[in-house]
């Protein structure tokens, strides 16, 4: 090959070169998209069913909280520690004496962990209900959920047909004034509110355990989503490997050719043979 020939096919060879390196990071970019896409409807799906599965999830937490009522169980609420050194000056200049030193890297310079730590050594006896909120009596809660199933329409209905069925008896017997008849209302009451109460138990169970299979779902769901989205994001990172691997070796494929169609030249300029070094 002549001089002319050499210089023509050096620079060919670069011109080809950058066409393949824009087609490349053509191609790495359309990969990165099209993953995007499907990173982005695979998103859209989840909120779409997290917001379908939101009424059932909703139930079963509220229904949990009334079984939690009818049974009387109490919860301690959630205790703003930090708060609760804060507005106890003692707590707070033990704190300050000693956040920064080694002693307070026990609590990892958190000032709530260094509260609760306070509040067991040194301040059980405080009230810390200004700091708390959630905190439930269970008796109280108990008390509320049974007067208010007592003046439901349900157990008004059961405990008023009931009474007049009785009533009605007591009538075709002559004993309406009797004490018998003052004992059968009153166990009948009771007893229909016992089994208001249980009939309700049970079916605030059911609505309980359909949020806890409609969380457990979702939680399926979203790991699913998450392993999806996981491979989608690693495509897109092979794409761009891909794609700088290959300019990456374009680009000395390039260079080499310049060196090469250099060398023609000077070779041809010079003689000898190409450049010697």
């Amino acid at each position: 090959m002549g001089l002319f020939g050499s210089i023509i096919g050096s620079v060919t060879s670069i011109i080809g070169g950058n066409a393949q390196k824009k087609a490349a990071s053509k191609a790495a970019d359309a990969q990165v998209k099209a993953a995007q896409l499907a990173i982005d409807e695979q998103r859209r799906q989840f909120d779409t069913t997290q917001n379908n599965f939101a009424p059932y999830l909703g139930a079963g937490t509220s229904a949990l909280g009334q079984i939690s009522s009818l049974l009387g169980i109490s919860s301690p609420g959630t205790t703003d520690w930090a708060a609760y050194v804060g507005e106890n000056p003692d707590a707070l200049a033990n704190w300050n004496a000693i956040k920064n030193t080694s002693d307070g890297q026990q609590f990892g310079g958190d000032i709530s962990a260094f509260g609760k730590y306070h509040y067991q050594a040194d301040g059980s006896h405080r009230d810390l209900s200004p700091y708390t909120t959630g905190a439930t009596d269970g008796a109280a809660g108990q008390q509320a959920a049974i007067d208010a199933l007592k003046e439901s329409p349900l157990y008004q209905s059961l405990y008023r047909n009931g009474k007049e069925a009785l009533l009605s008896a007591g009538a075709a017997t002559g004993g309406l004034r009797g004490g018998n008849m003052q004992g059968a209302l009153a166990n009948f009451g009771a007893d229909t509110l016992s089994q208001v109460i249980q009939n309700q138990l049970a079916n605030l169970g059911g609505i309980a355990n359909m949020g806890q299979g409609s969380a457990g779902q979702l939680g399926s769901f979203g790991a699913n989503m998450a392993n999806q989205v996981g491979a989608q994001m690693n495509n897109q990172g092979m794409a761009r490997s891909n794609a700088s691997m290959l300019n990456g070796a374009l680009t000395a494929n390039q260079w080499k050719s310049a060196g090469d169609g250099l060398d023609s030249v000077l070779s041809s300029i010079f003689g000898g043979g190409g450049i010697k070094l």
